[in-house]
């Protein structure tokens, strides 16, 4: 039996919330937004939610950023943010995408259990919620809303579009204007296929045409199990299939294993050959040892993608971009992924 020890148990729950796609059960039906909403920037707003909705009485001044979304979006856009949740990969504290902050800020750790008193400290007018898996259940929800009004996902964590999640967070800081500025100068040169998030991923549809129609396989080495991420409606999924990169038919219409969240199929290392359907490979690792149990697999030097080198181990930050990408991380991501998706497209 392989060993299977969690070395950042963020990023395995980060996974395994983003797999499910679940929305948040018995939440009450949302208000519809105000129409100060609708004009933009105009206070109060109510911004509707998975629990029914949140009214914002004046522009934010100090911003709590639980989810690493969150930050992406309100810091891009000038918010005050005075607390936010630090990056847990090697990269870390700073996003690698983003302008550094400092440590005061990015003190919130996500691999701790959340904490009112910690986040109450910092005296937030706002607490953004949106792609923070700690807050999916109404009872915590409850908990944040006693010490600042908190505006957490439209329908349940990673549900919607990454534009639709950034429209969220610009709603509620009043910045709908330049959300709306931000995802329309990433989307003008996108083609109209799935959910692609920056200008940069259209470049890479014009300068490597040779990857439309070809497949790709994600996953996650964690302990015996593979678990591969093949549901349509999956952020990573509509990610990829914006740069013409589909699911190999075997494993989109596969059911989903019972023993692992929705939206994903387990494989053995015993069906490891079943991943030489993909062109690209791309593998996170949910335990100390994994990456080297999969890498030294003899069926797994046997895949195509490893022996074309098109098999790309991802980084922390690249699995977490990818899991879960937003209009300014997509970039930056693209650029990680190059290589590679320049070597599938060059591959005959």
């Amino acid at each position: 039996m392989r060993a299977h020890v969690p070395r950042f148990p963020a990023l395995v729950a980060v996974l395994a919330a983003i797999s499910l796609l679940s929305g948040c059960g018995g939440a009450p039906a949302a208000p519809e937004p105000t129409p100060a909403a609708e004009a933009g920037g105009a206070f109060p707003v109510t911004i509707p939610h998975a629990f029914g909705g949140t009214t914002v009485p004046a522009k934010p001044q100090r911003v709590v950023a639980l989810g690493l979304n969150d930050l992406a979006v309100a810091q891009t856009v000038g918010a005050p943010v005075v607390g936010a949740t630090r990056n847990v990969a090697d990269s870390g504290p700073v996003l690698p995408y983003l302008d550094p902050l400092p440590p005061e800020v990015l003190a919130i750790d996500p691999n701790a259990p959340l904490s009112p008193e910690q986040i109450a400290a910092f005296a937030p007018d706002l607490i953004l919620a949106v792609s923070a898996f700690q807050v999916t259940d109404r009872a915590t929800y409850d908990r944040l809303s006693t010490i600042a009004p908190t505006v957490v996902a439209a329908e349940g964590l990673y549900s919607a579009s990454m534009q639709d999640d950034a429209r969220q967070v610009g709603r509620a800081l009043g910045e709908e204007q330049r959300v709306d500025e931000l995802i329309a100068a990433a989307d003008a040169r996108i083609a109209a296929v799935g959910d692609a998030a920056d200008a940069r991923i259209a470049a890479v549809g014009d300068e490597l045409p040779g990857l439309a129609g070809r497949t790709y396989l994600y996953g996650q080495a964690r302990g015996e199990i593979l678990p591969m991420v093949v549901g349509e409606q999956n952020q990573s999924t509509a990610f990829m299939r914006s740069l013409g990169l589909a699911v190999p038919e075997s494993f989109a219409s596969a059911p989903a294993s019972d023993a692992l969240a929705p939206g994903t199929v387990g494989i053995s290392y015993e069906e490891v050959g079943r991943l030489s359907e993909a062109d690209l490979l791309l593998m996170t690792f949910a335990g100390e040892g994994d990456r080297a149990t999969f890498e030294g697999d003899e069926l797994v030097q046997r895949v195509r993608a490893v022996q074309q080198g098109t098999y790309v181990p991802l980084t922390l930050d690249q699995a977490v971009a990818l899991q879960a990408p937003n209009v300014v991380s997509a970039g930056w991501l693209v650029d990680q992924l190059r290589p590679a998706l320049e070597k599938v497209a060059a591959t005959g």
